[in-house]
């Protein structure tokens, strides 16, 4: 699509410009309806994987690992990631809505490792609402990139599937073991894989990270730096809109948002995160104050036991500049 007005002046759209001049990426079953609501909004404890703690250069991640991962579809494709937050709420990024995509054409499936086969586990949901951060692209090509889905029925909660914690607002980064997940490419020349993907990746001082890529002025608060330069290890297309987690006090809370960057897996270019944590009081917000959907009435759908593979075929790419 063509680039959208940076809203930065005429310094701005010039820096827009030089970016724009190599390449950029956005990172881009059956209906299961729970037998018991109150089964799927119950408590359970955030960011408490069964198991305890490929994107570009990392590896398959076992099941139950990731249990709030979640592989947006749009028009029966997989073209996002994100992150499961209660029964109801799932937190991904605002540009895997853009170009006029009507909301009803995506679905969320959670409780999948593989995009080629579904678990007992792995339930389809259809989307209520989508919000998205009303500064979206509003200072930034990418600014605000931050987007809550509300979920027509509540996720069943299980082993495989669990929310992730959202980070305390005075979190310190320093030191943090972090990870990051998605069914994003897995090479630069755009081979992608099936299974999702895991991948440790340090984070990123934010000055180094400008220093980098060569603009100090492109980067906006909101934003955070993750990757591994040496070994070449990063998130890429397809994986936009999932989670960097990191553990804390045995806990792991969800720190970033895949978001955007230049030349995937490129040594010099790190990935680019929304940062939770500039976004906390919105997403408490929405949570606390939208009203629960009613319950969908059941219908007719296919069997999960009878036909175990959903046939998801992934997006060779996904452009947005």
């Amino acid at each position: 699509m063509a680039a959208p007005t940076s809203g930065l002046g005429p310094l701005g759209n010039l820096l827009l410009l030089l970016l724009l001049a190599t390449p950029t990426w956005v990172a881009s079953v059956s209906h299961r309806h729970p037998k018991s609501p109150a089964n799927s909004v119950r408590d359970v404890a955030c960011g408490q994987p069964v198991l305890p703690g490929k994107i570009l250069g990392g590896m398959a991640a076992p099941d139950q690992k990731w249990p709030w991962q979640v592989s947006l579809h749009f028009s029966g494709l997989h073209v996002c990631g994100g992150s499961i937050l209660s029964a109801y709420w799932v937190l991904t990024a605002a540009h895997c809505f853009d170009s006029g995509k009507k909301i009803e054409t995506f679905d969320v499936y959670v409780g999948l490792t593989d995009l080629s086969v579904a678990t007992r586990y792995t339930q389809w949901l259809e989307v209520n609402k989508l919000i998205i951060h009303p500064t979206y692209m509003w200072f930034h090509p990418v600014g605000g990139d931050v987007a809550l889905l509300q979920l027509k029925s509540p996720i069943v909660f299980s082993d495989s599937v669990l929310p992730v914690c959202l980070p305390p607002p005075n979190l310190s980064l320093h030191g943090l073991s972090c990870w990051a997940t998605g069914w994003g490419h897995v090479s630069q020349q755009g081979d992608s894989l099936k299974q999702l993907q895991e991948v440790q990746l340090p984070l990123i001082p934010m000055l180094q990270c400008q220093l980098l890529y060569g603009f100090t002025t492109y980067f906006l608060p909101e934003m955070l730096c993750a990757g591994d330069i040496k070994n070449e290890r990063n998130v890429c297309e397809g994986d936009s809109g999932g989670p960097l987690v990191c553990k804390v006090n045995q806990t792991w809370v969800q720190i970033g948002i895949v978001s955007w960057g230049r030349g995937c897996a490129h040594p010099l270019y790190p990935g680019v995160y929304a940062n939770v944590s500039y976004f906390l009081n919105w997403i408490h917000y929405y949570l606390k104050t939208t009203p629960i959907p009613p319950l969908p009435t059941p219908s007719l759908c296919s069997s999960l036991t009878a036909n175990p593979s959903i046939f998801v075929t992934m997006l060779a790419s996904l452009l947005v500049w």
